[in-house]
């Protein structure tokens, strides 16, 4: 029997479901359909979708839900290529895997978070509120542990002062990225268009060569872009970065 892809619209954000295993899948499924705002339709193999070079323009998710022993069978680079079908979607990660190590590795490859299938039922629900808003569900540990990791490369890329490497403005939207804001909340915080926020954080991904929020977090972090701020995840086992 095929397994199955599912749309499930959450307030409005579509969320695309890829489980390759049957009767979890519609465990989750499960899940979903006992909250009266979730609407499921849809049918299918994850791996036709993950098998596509381009994904059809009615297949347009909001977030990703995959897996995660799709990464043991394609490798993480499986969510490099979801990032590729589904730019603007965001991609949690579901399966059984306690290790902080694990966590960091799917975090660094792009998923926005890990969802632990033995968790209770409400937290999927609530893991799919939290990875909505662009932010991280994730132990904090596990943040932590990726963040470090992060900031230990960086030291061997340039160095410069902060007024050397970017405006204050820049400086002002690092802050509140530290806060854990979403882009949206950022925008509001200052004043400017979000679109304005996405453009600012893009020029600093290549600036600094980094990919990632979590990447531009640990850097300017490290090279003491945001003054006076220490490196932790925020506050919350699973509040979002």
């Amino acid at each position: 029997m095929n397994a199955i892809y599912q749309y499930i619209i959450i307030s409005l954000v579509k969320v695309l479901l890829l489980e390759p295993d049957h009767w979890r899948s519609l465990g989750i499924l499960q899940i979903l359909k006992a909250d009266v705002s979730i609407v499921v339709f849809g049918e299918g193999d994850p791996k036709k979708i993950l098998s596509m070079r381009s994904a059809p323009p009615a297949l347009n998710p909001d977030i990703v839900v995959i897996s995660h022993s799709l990464t043991f069978d394609y490798q993480l680079a499986v969510l490099q290529h979801i990032h590729h079908l589904f730019p603007q979607a965001q991609i949690l990660v579901a399966g059984y895997d306690e290790s902080l190590d694990a966590v960091a590795d799917v975090l660094r490859a792009g998923a926005k978070g890990y969802f632990h299938l033995s968790s209770e039922p409400a937290k999927l629900l609530q893991a799919l509120a939290v990875v909505s808003k662009g932010r991280i569900w994730a132990p904090r540990e596990a943040v932590a542990l990726l963040m470090n990791a992060i900031s230990g490369e960086s030291i061997d890329r340039p160095t410069a002062s902060a007024s050397e490497l970017i405006p204050a403005h820049d400086v002002a939207i690092l802050k509140l990225l530290q806060q854990g804001l979403s882009n949206k909340e950022i925008a509001r915080s200052l004043g400017v268009a979000e679109v304005t926020i996405k453009s600012h954080l893009t020029k600093l991904y290549r600036r600094f060569r980094v990919h990632t929020r979590l990447e531009l977090l640990a850097y300017a972090m490290t090279h003491h872009l945001i003054a006076g701020l220490a490196m932790h995840p925020p506050a919350g086992s699973h509040r979002g970065v």
